[in-house]
C-alpha cells in the first residue's frame, strides 16, 4: 500500500495551517504558532542558495505500512526580491520518485512545512481513515496547543540554540475511537535561525496502541547536516 502522494494541493495545505498565525512573539518560550506561520524563515538565505534536506520513511512492517525508502528534498533560492521574500524552486525527491519541480514566487515561510504538513494529514488518513478536510482542521488545531521547549542541536559540528515544538492533535478528538488505534500520532518540529532556512527537522510517529502488532511508522525530514537528535533533550 502507498502511503506517501505526489503533487496536488500541497501548498494549499500550508495557506489553510497558516490561518491559525498568533501575535508577535513574546519576550519568553514563542509560540508554535509564531515559530511556524510567523517567522521569517529565508531571511537567512540570499539568491542563488541551496539547502538539502534528508527524508526517511522507517515503517516497523512494510507489509502492512508500505515499504521504507530515503531521498532527497532540495530547496533552491532562485531570485531575492527587495521586500526581502523569495523566489524559490522546490524539487521533492528523487529518481523515479521525483515530483514535478515547484516553483514559488515571494516566499517568506520556508515551503518545506508545506511538505510535511501535507504528508502528515495524508499518512494519518491512510492509517486512521477519516476525512482529509476534518484531519486537517483537527492537525492545524494542534498547533495552538503544542509544548514549545527550548534545546541544542548539532549542525556541521556546532552546537545551536533550538526550539522542539511537539503535539498529539488527535489525541481526545471527539472522533478518537474511530481512529483504528492510531490517535496518539506525535508531530516534533525542531526550529533553530542559526540554520540555513530554520527547519532543523520535522518528525511524525504513529505508532498503533492495539497489541499485538505494535506497528510504528515514521516519517522524517532532517536537514542535511544535523547529527545526533536521537540523543536531544
Amino acid at each position: 500500500m502507498r502511503f506517501y502522494r505526489s503533487g496536488g494541493a500541497l501548498f494549499a495545505v500550508a495557506l489553510a495551517l497558516g490561518s491559525v498565525s498568533a501575535s508577535a512573539v513574546a519576550a519568553e518560550t514563542p509560540k508554535a504558532t509564531d515559530l511556524i506561520f510567523e517567522s521569517k524563515h529565508l531571511d537567512n538565505l540570499g539568491a542563488g542558495s541551496e539547502v538539502k534536506y534528508n527524508f526517511e520513511r522507517k515503517p516497523t512492517d512494510p507489509k502492512v505500512l508500505g515499504v521504507g525508502f530515503t531521498d532527497d528534498i532540495t530547496l533552491k533560492v532562485a531570485d531575492e526580491k527587495d521586500d526581502g521574500r523569495k523566489d524559490l524552486e522546490l524539487q521533492i525527491y528523487t529518481g523515479e520518485r521525483a515530483r514535478d519541480l515547484q516553483k514559488l514566487e515571494k516566499f517568506s515561510i520556508n515551503p518545506v512545512f508545506a511538505v510535511y504538513f501535507s504528508q502528515a494529514v495524508s499518512t494519518f488518513s491512510q492509517l486512521a481513515g477519516g476525512q482529509v478536510n476534518y484531519l486537517q482542521r483537527a492537525f492545524s488545531d494542534g498547533w495552538l496547543k503544542a509544548k514549545v521547549d527550548p534545546i541544542k542541536v548539532n549542525y556541521k559540528g556546532k552546537e545551536v540554540e533550538a526550539y522542539r515544538i511537539s503535539m498529539t492533535p488527535f489525541v481526545g478528538d471527539k472522533s478518537e475511537a474511530k481512529m483504528q488505534g492510531w490517535e496518539g500520532a506525535k508531530y516534533d518540529v525542531i526550529v533553530s535561525d542559526a540554520v540555513p532556512g530554520d527547519i532543523v527537522d520535522l518528525l511524525a510517529t504513529y505508532h498503533n496502541r492495539y497489541p499485538p502488532a505494535k506497528l510504528r511508522l515514521t516519517e522524517r525530514i532532517t536537514l542535511d547536516g544535523v547529527t545526533g537528535l536521537e540523543g536531544v533533550q
